[in-house]
């Protein structure tokens, strides 16, 4: 179909409501997107209606006030972008990261490890499973080659358009409905048998247990679990998804025309949307949100692509690389960061405090593995009062927070 012709079948779509599954592809090797209608949606969720954290028990606080947010047309893609497609990327741009991407090792600790990548995963994956191991930057980096490729601009979705297209129609925390227990016919959660990335989270899988059985302990390929009501498969469960948008501690100041939430001058952390097969079906909600170095990689993490028709407001550089010459091994507080705090995948210099700067506030983050330093994971079963005392107070002698 060459360029013409998709966009014209695009306009009719939209023009047309004709049903939402319909689907197109841009190029043989593009991944196939969907058309979404324009619309609105009361985005984010009201406290009364906030699912609690199964790690805490506590309520969220970031995905609200909720605010009505009016949405543009636009094309997502029907599926996360898997290996295969990724790969042709790669061979087509040769574009390469070396930082460490979280999984699982032989010691079955989830860490990160610059033995996995995006075809070395800590699991068993086809051309068909999500891509993951993937950086913010590694996914604008492939929008940026995939708008080269098919004539188009692809870009990663912004924060409103991925709830929009998530919800699809619905306000009830799961697309399909508020019943936990039927999450196995649409998303790959956390079921019986997942590995825990926490002795916190093996505890509670036992204390808890489990809604519904998927069968499923690590990523599926795409598609095999049933859509949601515009035809789009996995927005729940398989894969964090990557946003555009940079992380902030609430709506509060959000835009409300669909765009995405950038601030001047770039940020650090960005928003993954979705939960995984790593996490509780209650993670896998249409409005948790969740705090990610943009650097970042896990095996848990991917994303999908929007076609959209607005120019970018985004550039993408080179995705960090941590020096680990520079770390300071000889002191017992930075042998702690070059051991533990890698999980972040940032230089130092690079770090900001979100959620505070100062000692107590630093060691809460550091304990509960909060989005401003330790984003994954907790290190409060892992390092002593003292070990977390002493890394805060080497982050903040480092990065000057005074």
């Amino acid at each position: 179909m060459n360029a013409f012709r998709s966009s014209l079948f695009l306009f009719l779509l939209l023009a047309t409501n004709a049903p939402a599954e319909q689907i197109f592809r841009d190029c043989a090797d593009c991944p196939e997107m969907v058309a979404i209608p324009a619309g609105s949606l009361l985005m984010g969720n009201a406290a009364a209606d906030r699912l609690p954290d199964p790690r805490t028990g506590e309520a969220a606080t970031n995905d609200g006030p909720q605010r009505h947010v009016d949405i543009p047309a636009f094309a997502m893609g029907r599926y996360e972008v898997t290996v295969g497609e990724y790969a042709a990327f790669i061979a087509a741009t040769g574009h390469r990261n070396t930082d460490p991407c979280m999984g699982f090792t032989d010691s079955d600790r989830f860490v990160p490890s610059r033995e996995l990548d995006w075809d070395r995963s800590d699991a068993e994956q086809t051309n068909r499973h999500p891509a993951g191991c993937v950086s913010w930057f590694d996914a604008v980096a492939y929008t940026e080659w995939l708008s080269k490729r098919s004539g188009h601009y692809y870009r990663l979705p912004s924060e409103a358009e991925w709830e929009y297209a998530a919800r699809a129609g619905s306000t009830t925390p799961y697309h399909w409905g508020r019943q936990a227990d039927k999450a196995c016919d649409y998303a790959n959660v956390r079921s019986r048998g997942t590995r825990a990335i926490s002795r916190d989270q093996a505890q509670l899988d036992i204390e808890a247990g489990f809604p519904c059985d998927d069968g499923a302990v690590t990523a599926t390929p795409v598609g095999q679990f049933l859509p949601n009501d515009f035809g789009l498969h996995d927005m729940q469960g398989n894969a964090w998804e990557w946003v555009t948008d940079c992380n902030h501690k609430d709506y509060v100041g959000a835009p409300t025309d669909g765009s995405a939430w950038l601030d001047e001058g770039g940020c650090q952390f960005s928003i993954i949307r979705g939960g995984s097969f790593l996490n509780r079906v209650e993670r896998s909600s249409t409005t948790v949100r969740v705090g990610r170095p943009r650097a970042g990689r896990g095996t848990n993490m991917g994303f999908r692509v929007v076609r959209g028709s607005q120019p970018s407001l985004l550039m993408a550089t080179p995705a960090a690389t941590t020096d680990e010459s520079g770390l300071d091994d000889e002191l017992p507080a930075g042998r702690l960061f070059n051991e533990h705090c890698q999980a972040c995948h940032q230089e130092r210099s690079d770090f900001s405090g979100l959620y505070g700067r100062d000692q107590a506030a630093v060691e809460l983050t550091i304990r509960g593995g909060g989005n401003n330093i330790m984003s994954m994971p907790a290190f409060a079963g892992t390092l002593s009062a003292e070990e977390i005392r002493e890394l805060a107070v080497y982050l903040r002698e480092r990065n000057d927070w005074d």
